[in-house]
């Protein structure tokens, strides 16, 4: 089987995270989305996958090369017009083929959902969506569904109240889905949507499956909250094997120093990171070459790449509303943050 995964987003509500990378190349507990992805290809049996990036998406495929898992080439998506836009991008990748694998390039999941919505729509489904029951779930693609059939998806409704099926971002999609995809009108924000798409090939009477996986850990990774919370879910992972070092079921990089009585907890330390003396880290991310000044509380907080909290600091975060500190940024001594803070 082959899939397409549509890697072109700019990412622009995780900023400043995605200022000096792809949001694809954002690492999830040391691993970057996009490599994750293919790793879930691999274990669904994908033998052939085409990433649609942008333009500028030459660190995307040179940080995908040499990887083990099923062959890959690139489609480019020229400008930024939606998601139907990108995926014509794979056109002549997938033409031939009966139905193909269609994964959003920013997500977190389950290794196992992918297999599990192949193997459903193999029981004689034209295509399929893998469907996620959600308590918030007017931010996102509601479903429709009658007997397990896709009837229709509303993008964003005001007037659902409560939980609700979404859309995953996860399809199997018949190969007719490209003629669909060229004839899909500009949404009112000027793009060219794929959920249009799906929406004709159900008017002309494709019987398109809502698969809901058992189980499972799914995040859409578009925010720097769900960015720290899909860290958090990838450390309940972990083995010691798995890691270079492991304190309090965090994840250790590599070139990652630590001075003296210092806590770290449920944290992410990516390679290169510094940690002075006396430091308490609990449900922190601190990307590449980030500093941790002596005497600094850090909880719910991301700490972009080559980014430094004085001494003194206490950035604590909520969950929801986690403090963020800038790629490069210099946080002055004894600066508290509030919740949410972009620094």
């Amino acid at each position: 089987m082959k899939a397409v995964v549509l890697a072109a987003g700019e990412g622009k509500r995780l900023d400043p995270l995605t200022r000096n990378r792809p949001k694809p190349l954002l690492p999830v507990a040391g691993i970057p989305l996009i490599l994750r992805t293919v790793r879930a290809l691999q274990s669904a049996g994908v033998g052939e996958a085409c990433i649609v990036t942008s333009p500028a998406g030459d660190r995307i495929m040179d940080a995908l090369k040499g990887v083990e898992g099923p062959r890959l080439r690139r489609g480019v998506q020229e400008k930024p017009l939606g998601t139907a836009h990108a995926l014509l991008a794979a056109k002549d990748f997938v033409e031939g083929e009966e139905s193909f694998l269609l994964v959003y390039g920013d997500l977190f999941f389950e290794a196992g959902m992918l297999r599990g919505l192949v193997e459903h729509v193999a029981r004689g489904f034209d295509g399929g969506v893998l469907a996620i029951q959600r308590e918030d779930a007017k931010r996102f693609g509601v479903l429709h569904e009658e007997d397990g059939l896709l009837k229709g998806i509303a993008e964003k409704p005001e007037n659902i109240f409560g939980p609700a099926l979404i859309n995953s971002g996860i399809y199997v999609l018949p190969g007719e889905i490209f003629e669909a995809a060229e004839e899909v009108k500009p949404s009112p924000r000027g793009e060219y949507e794929l959920t249009d798409a799906i929406t004709q090939l159900v008017k002309r009477g494709r019987r398109i499956a809502v698969y809901r996986h058992p189980s499972g850990y799914w995040l859409d990774v578009g925010t720097p909250a769900s960015y720290l919370e899909a860290n958090l879910l990838a450390l309940q992972e972990l083995s010691p094997q798995a890691t270079s070092k492991t304190l309090r079921d965090s994840y250790i990089g590599g070139g990652v120093r630590l001075g003296g009585r210092v806590e770290v907890k449920s944290s992410v330390l990516m390679e290169g990171v510094e940690v002075g003396e006396n430091v308490a880290l609990d449900s922190v991310v601190l990307l590449e070459r980030a500093v941790v000044e002596d005497d600094s509380r850090l909880s719910y907080a991301i700490v972009g790449e080559g980014g430094r909290a004085g001494v003194g600091c206490r950035l604590e975060g909520l969950r929801e509303k986690p403090v963020i500190v800038s790629p490069g940024a210099t946080i002055p001594p004894y600066l508290t943050a509030e919740p949410g803070d972009v620094l």
